[in-house]
Parts: C-alpha cells; sequence; structure tokens
C-alpha cells in the first residue's frame, strides 16, 4: 500500500493545477443524482408515470444520450403504454451499455482526480440485464410476443456474459428471476424444452444463492419444472423436484382452459445515498496516509475519529455509495370470476442493487481514498508555490469536488411478485389486491385454450 501511496502522491504534484481547472467544471456536477430525480420518483409513488415522463427531459437538460435517462425514459414510456417509444429508449440504452466498455482515457484522470460522476455511468450489472425485461413486457403488451421471446433469450446470453467475465469476486453473476421469466417465454414460443433449461438454473439459484433477497421459489416456478419434466419425459427429474418440493402439487389445465401469467411490479427501488466520512491529516503525522486506506475500507462502520490536540492540517474528506435497505414485499391476491389465489415474489430488487455495489465496492473505496489522497497533496503542493491562500482554495475545491456517484435506475420497482394460473377460455377481469401500502389494480385479459398468456401491472 504505501507503493500504491507514493505513486499518488507523485501524479498529485504533477496533476495539482489540473485539479482546478477540472473542478470548476465539475462543481455544476456534484448535487447528486438523487436530488435530481426526486421529482420522477414523487409523480411514480403517486401513480403518475405521465407527469414523470413530462419532467424527464428538464431534469436532464441536454443529457440525453446518458444511460440513466434512456433507462428513466424507456421506464416511463413503458408505463404510459408507449411502446415503440420504450423499445427506442431501451435499445439505445443497451447500445450505450456496449458502447462504454471502451474507456475515455481523459474521462478516467477526472474520475480519479475529482469523482466518480465525471465517468460515464454504465449501470449496475443487474440493470445492465434487466434492460431486457422491460423490453419484453413492452413486446408482450404490444402484441409481439415473438420479439419478447428474442427479448428474454437476450437477457440469459447478457447473464451468460456476467458468469464468463472471469470476476470471481462478483457475486451478481446470474439471475433467477429472470432466467424464469425467459424460460416462460420460450414456452410460450414453442420452445419448451428450452424453457425446462431455464426453469431448473432458476429453482437451483433460488435454492443454492442467498444474495436475491428472495427467501423461497416461486410456488409457480415448481409448478412449471413438474409439468415442462413430465411432458418432455424427465421422470427422474420430476420426481426429484416432487421429494424436494412435497407441498407443490403439478398444475392442472383442462382443454377448454388457457394458461395466465402475472408479473407484478410494487414500490420503488432504494436509491443509492451518499455516506461521506472526514478523515483528520495533522500537521506532525508521518503515517496518517496509510491509515487513511484502512479507515475507508471500513467506511461502513467508521463514522468519527477522536481528534489530537495538534494543528489539523487537513481534512481528507471520502464520500461512498450505499444502498439503504427497502422495506418488506406486499402480500399480493388477484381474483378471476370466482378464482383467486396469491402471488410470490420473484425479485427483490433492492436487494440485487446492494449486491452489484457490493462486489464492486473494493474498487470504489480504493479510487476514492486515492482521489481524496491525491487532493491533499495538491493543496500542499499550492501553499508551497503560492501560499496558504492558494492551499486554501485547493482545500474547498476538494471537499466540494468530493461526492459519491448515487446515478441509478431510479425508477425500477422495488419488488416484483408472480404467479402462473390456469383459466376458462373467455374474457375474465383480473382484480390485484396490493398489502403494505400497495394500492389495487384490475385488467380485462381475453384467454384462449391452450395459450399462455401475459398480464404485467405495476401497483402504486
Amino acid at each position: 500500500m504505501p507503493a500504491l501511496i507514493a505513486r499518488v502522491r507523485a501524479r498529485g504534484r504533477r496533476l495539482a493545477p489540473l485539479l482546478l481547472l477540472l473542478a470548476v467544471a465539475a462543481v455544476a456536477a456534484c448535487s447528486g443524482y438523487a436530488g435530481k430525480v426526486a421529482r420522477l420518483r414523487t409523480d411514480l409513488a403517486a401513480g403518475n408515470p405521465a407527469a414523470a415522463l413530462g419532467a424527464l427531459d428538464k431534469l436532464y437538460d441536454a443529457d440525453t444520450r446518458s444511460l440513466p435517462y434512456l433507462m428513466e425514459k424507456g421506464m416511463l414510456q413503458y408505463l404510459t403504454e408507449d411502446y415503440d417509444g420504450c423499445q427506442v429508449s431501451l435499445a439505445a440504452a443497451d447500445q450505450v451499455v456496449d458502447e462504454l466498455y471502451t474507456r475515455s482515457l481523459s474521462r478516467e484522470v477526472g474520475r480519479l482526480l475529482l469523482n466518480d460522476t465525471v465517468q460515464e455511468y454504465r449501470g449496475e450489472r443487474f440493470e445492465q440485464v434487466w434492460i431486457h425485461y422491460y423490453r419484453a413486457l413492452a413486446y408482450l403488451d404490444a402484441g409481439q410476443t415473438h420479439d419478447a421471446a428474442v427479448e428474454g433469450r437476450a437477457a440469459t446470453q447478457a447473464l451468460t456474459r456476467h458468469a464468463d467475465t472471469g470476476d470471481d469476486a462478483a457475486k451478481y453473476r446470474n439471475d433467477p428471476f429472470l432466467q424464469y421469466v425467459a424460460g416462460l417465454l420460450y414456452e410460450m414460443d414453442g420452445e419448451l424444452n428450452d424453457a425446462w433449461i431455464n426453469y431448473r438454473e432458476a429453482e437451483r439459484l433460488y435454492r443454492a444463492v442467498d444474495i436475491y433477497g428472495v427467501p423461497a421459489p416461486p410456488r409457480s416456478l415448481i409448478e412449471d419444472l413438474l409439468d415442462a419434466g413430465h411432458r418432455l419425459g424427465f421422470d427422474e427429474e420430476v420426481a426429484s423436484y416432487r421429494e424436494a418440493y412435497p407441498d407443490v402439487e403439478p398444475r392442472a389445465v383442462g382443454p377448454d382452459e388457457g394458461e395466465l401469467v402475472i408479473l407484478v411490479d410494487t414500490g420503488l427501488a432504494p436509491g443509492k445515498v451518499s455516506e461521506r466520512i472526514d478523515f483528520p491529516i495533522y500537521e506532525d503525522a508521518n503515517g496518517d496516509e496509510e491509515a487513511a486506506w484502512t479507515v475507508a475500507t471500513h467506511a461502513y462502520d467508521t463514522w468519527h475519529v477522536e481528534g489530537r490536540k495538534q494543528k489539523l492540517a487537513y481534512i481528507l474528506s471520502i464520500a461512498l455509495p450505499a444502498v439503504p435497505p427497502s422495506g418488506p414485499p406486499p402480500r399480493l391476491s388477484w381474483t378471476a370470476d370466482g378464482a383467486a389465489g396469491t402471488l410470490d415474489l420473484g425479485a427483490d430488487l433492492g436487494a440485487l442493487s446492494r449486491q452489484c455495489l457490493e462486489d464492486r465496492y473494493g474498487a470504489v473505496v480504493i479510487r476514492t481514498v486515492a482521489r481524496a489522497l491525491l487532493k491533499y497533496w495538491a493543496k500542499k503542493k499550492m501553499e508551497e508555490k503560492h501560499g496558504e491562500g492558494a492551499g486554501f482554495l485547493t482545500d474547498i475545491l476538494g471537499s466540494v469536488t468530493e461526492v459519491a456517484d448515487t446515478r441509478s435506475w431510479s425508477t425500477l420497482p422495488a419488488h416484483v411478485s408472480v404467479t402462473r394460473v390456469a383459466l376458462p377460455a373467455g374474457e375474465h377481469r383480473v382484480e390485484l389486491r396490493g398489502g403494505r401500502g400497495v394500492g389495487d389494480g384490475q385488467a380485462v385479459v381475453d384467454i384462449v385454450p391452450g395459450r399462455l398468456h401475459f398480464l404485467a401491472l405495476r401497483l402504486y
């Protein structure tokens, strides 16, 4: 670690003037993403996505090619039933994700000297993949079922890329809910064998990995495993699943019935917040730079360092992102012309956001502390050349420009619940009952015998 500090110190001396120039351009970007999108989240929580969409362009000004803008716009277009517009926005977002694998050197320098918001936001891993989920839903609502299945396959391919990155430390490398939904889309498209593969992978992930915030696989997934396995003749595998889930029976579907998958978004995923730590460096301190690394590494647990009776030379300020806890999921139920049932939790997006941040947290801490030390040494260099006044100005600019990167896809739901039910052929009014402060919803569906249908709603 001292060798790394020595390299950072040398760079800080060379780049002190550049720090001042870049800081002027960066101050305007330091107010934090949460404040920027507060209006969107307020409108959406009130059940008014049209108002949120109307405010979007004003909030982003000319920043309409950024990934956050495109993801927010695509979601709001989906919720206002502009499905063509949703596809345009989310396809552009997916393209930006691909383009951002090529980094700009100048942006990387600014990122090290100022804050992470200088770098274009490339999205958390789960956000990148969930783009395909909402494109699939938009295709389903537009009646383009095959295109929806194509997006399901794109989601699984994106997950495969994450699994093959070689980053063994990253825990979010797959997603059971997206695997499950992709399987449902394959089955709808007549690809039962592919669906079976995805159902098995989804069940394995739900059962074996504890990072997704879902305590058990949705009941409908186990029913789908039993049904698809039986139809494909995988009797041994079916027997194994029946033994593992003895309370789940195969779903009975009559010859005059069709099936309906119900997907319900609720709440708003918790946005990132900034946690700030101030670490004092005193005039006679020789090892405080090294100690700063230890403090930053334990940033979540460290909030106060006791002062000593010596003259304060510098406050080493760092700001780190965090994802606050989300509330418990609502308990949802459905009715349809006398039939009734409940939905199970399929995805907890707050848990996904926290895990993705945790996966890269070590790199964030190292970069943040290195940046703080660069600002410290830039201050010392300015004082040596131009006196204490210049050092004070550098100190102030360093503090102002030190903000955590709290950008996210802020219009994502907190939870997604799912079920799959058999209904008689014909038109049905499906009613959803929310819980824990979530409102109700309803929709009319036309069931065709032998067909698999989808109904996706967002409850506010």
